[in-house]
């Protein structure tokens, strides 16, 4: 884990650590929560840090169900948009491989509940989380109660960006504040604060990685879910994914 990223003269110099300890770096591609990052960096203007604390991300729990029956459903996952039921996916793990069971005619499912760090659901214990799944897969009509063996629980902190009304406007002020600080690259669904999928993410690193070896002056922050120009100027080759400029 990273405490802060070390800047001056608007110059990225390294990154601190929980410890303490200083470790000098002449480039930084953070895929830190863009909050938290802008957060830790020294003498940051009141406009900005007022900008980082307006954004709010969107936690995620994963509640994994070990169920005693096959075939529960084609699809790889539902999305739920039932009001009765606090779940807004389920995923089917069996459906996305077959490898994946390796022989075995159980499920596993996954429920996913979003919410944020002040709601009570975020801080529930696993076995009412467990219990809480369990009882709304049965509500569902998919699976049977009691064909649930077991469960696990994941807890995934600041997952997606919330677009609320107004957000590119505090979005704009850090853009153009961390614009001016060399070496310092934002990236990902997390660092950038953009709803990306993988493969928007996985563009802004080789672009980032460019960036850093002087070989590239991309703007990283043109890269999202709207830009639609972004398979037309990349070439897939036979050492990997080569970007035309």
């Amino acid at each position: 884990p990273v405490a802060s990223v070390g800047v001056r003269n608007a110059r990225v110099e390294g990154l601190r650590l929980p410890t303490g300890e200083f470790r000098p770096y002449e480039q930084v591609i953070s895929t830190m929560p863009l909050t938290l990052m802008v957060l830790s960096l020294p003498d940051t203007p009141p406009e900005v840090i007022a900008a980082a604390k307006s954004l709010k991300f969107r936690n995620t729990i994963l509640v994994y169900l070990h169920i005693q029956a096959a075939e529960i459903f084609p699809d790889q996952w539902i999305y739920v948009h039932s009001p009765e039921l606090r779940t807004g996916r389920v995923t089917n793990f069996s459906n996305w491989a077959p490898q994946i069971q390796r022989g075995k005619s159980n499920t596993i499912l996954a429920l996913e509940y979003w919410c944020y760090d002040d709601e009570a659901l975020w801080k529930e214990c696993d076995e009412r989380l467990i219990a809480l799944a369990a009882d709304e897969i049965s509500r569902t009509g998919l699976v049977r109660r009691e064909t649930v063996i077991e469960g696990h629980v994941e807890r995934l902190h600041r997952c997606y960006p919330v677009y609320s009304v107004g957000y590119r406007e505090p979005l704009k002020i850090i853009e153009s504040y961390l614009s001016t600080i060399s070496g310092l690259w934002a990236i990902g669904r997390y660092g950038a604060f953009k709803y990306n999928n993988q493969d928007h993410s996985i563009l802004m690193g080789i672009l980032a990685a460019e960036n850093a070896m002087g070989v590239g002056r991309h703007n990283l922050w043109e890269i999202n879910t709207d830009y639609e120009n972004y398979q037309e100027r990349s070439l897939i080759t036979e050492t990997g994914l080569v970007i035309s400029t």
